[in-house]
């Protein structure tokens, strides 16, 4: 079953919009708990750590824990850093001791921020928002939600496997440090330059899909 979301007014099509994502959530966490989803998995390629997505994420990351769902995620902006931390915990909380570079990654290279939001959970739901790279206030108001499409999925997940290898580490200090360090007078501190390996996957020729 396919959704649009999109009409009316801005404030009403978001709050719309996070109802879907909940309800999505809440249903694929009791299919994993149940068993009958053989891919207990949620993988987003977002635009940052605020989108809607993330919200709904956090709601329900309890009942996700529960039934043993697992995420991973890409993010175009590790801005606002708030958010970045919580998100981290939050999949820190679903797949606990793993390392951040398994959890989490930076599409840093500004050719990928062509590729379109989106969200697959499981082997047959998935969501499609609009292209990373759009302002928030200028953005596509329409998103498709998809409950029972495994190609459109499978289309999905691999995307995400594509960008994910294309992207790279986000800092661990954005991850784990306070959002504000007061320095006391005279101290230094050095900090490292994150580069893009010369050996990073090129970002040429990875697909993107529009659901």
């Amino acid at each position: 079953m396919r959704v649009v979301v999109g009409t009316g007014r801005s404030g009403d099509s978001k709050e719309a919009e996070i109802d879907r994502h909940l309800g999505m959530m809440t249903r694929f966490a009791a299919r994993a708990m149940s068993g009958s989803d053989a891919a207990p998995t949620i993988t987003m390629i977002l635009r940052s750590a605020a989108s809607l997505p993330v919200k709904a994420l956090l709601q329900t990351r309890d009942d996700l824990a529960r039934a043993g769902v697992s995420a991973r995620v890409v993010l175009a902006k590790i801005e606002p850093d708030a958010e970045l931390k919580q998100l981290y915990a939050c999949l820190c909380q679903l797949r606990p001791l793993r390392p951040a570079r398994e959890l989490l990654r930076w599409a840093h290279n500004p050719r990928l921020l062509d590729a379109h939001e989106q969200v697959t959970l499981g082997s047959s739901m998935c969501w499609s928002g609009d292209a990373m790279r759009r302002d928030a206030d200028k953005r596509n108001a329409l998103a498709l939600f998809d409950e029972n499409a495994p190609d459109t999925a499978q289309l999905g997940r691999l995307s995400f496997e594509a960008l994910w290898l294309a992207s790279i580490d986000v800092p661990q200090r954005r991850l784990t440090a306070p959002s504000a360090v007061v320095k006391p007078s005279g101290a230094f501190e050095a900090e490292a330059v994150l580069a893009a390996s010369p050996l990073q996957p090129s970002a040429q020729g990875w697909p993107l899909v529009r659901h």
